[in-house]
């Protein structure tokens, strides 16, 4: 009976630090490939047979779909461009250009990856469609709990997000296209509970 139960207590131990090694294996390999362009980051091989294992690990732990090479990118943004986290009760505004692509798309996550649920009649997304511009085609776009004239995009709650840039067909989601990419800056205005 002894052995048993220190069978089952070594069992479990070795299952239970097995688990924690793995889970702390994959958030400390995340930076593994990954290009940094300001405040942005992304792995261009994440939809490929050449992405790192620790990579295929964390997207089938978390479930969601990449785009392959050549479909396009997705540049993630959990800070502003000052290295402060973004939070959904301050203002931001994204200034400066984006790369050529054929479509794009700008979607706030809550820290643990669900989409935002900004409420009834409020934008959750913007898409490169939608997009006012000026008269010298430029364009900027606020981020906020409260509408904000132009192009606007709703933040509910309290807590953390992130910010998700898609570009869709663009020459960005080859490695060549890297090199000299530029990516809006993120700049926070103020906060509502400062």
């Amino acid at each position: 009976m002894r052995f048993i139960l220190f069978l089952l207590l070594s069992l479990s131990i070795a299952l239970g630090l097995g688990a924690a090694s793995a889970r702390w294996a994959l958030e400390q390999s995340a930076e593994i490939g990954t290009v940094r362009v300001g405040a942005w980051h992304a792995d261009p091989l994440i939809g490929s047979v050449e992405a790192d294992p620790y990579a295929k690990a964390r997207l089938a732990r978390t479930g969601n779909l990449t785009l392959g090479i050549g479909e396009g990118i997705v540049f993630r943004a959990e800070t502003d461009s000052d290295g402060r986290r973004l939070r959904r009760t301050c203002r931001y505004r994204l200034e400066g250009a984006l790369p050529v692509a054929q479509v794009w798309s700008l979607v706030p996550y809550a820290a643990d990856g669900r989409l935002l649920q900004p409420g009834e009649g409020r934008p959750g997304w913007l898409l490169s469609d939608s997009l006012l511009r000026d008269e010298s085609n430029g364009f900027t776009i606020q981020l906020g709990p409260r509408a904000a004239p132009g192009n606007w995009l709703a933040l509910g709650g309290t807590g953390d997000f992130l910010l998700a840039l898609t570009l869709y067909d663009t020459p960005a989601s080859a490695s060549s296209g890297l090199s000299d990419l530029t990516l809006p800056r993120i700049v926070r205005t103020d906060c509502l509970d400062a």
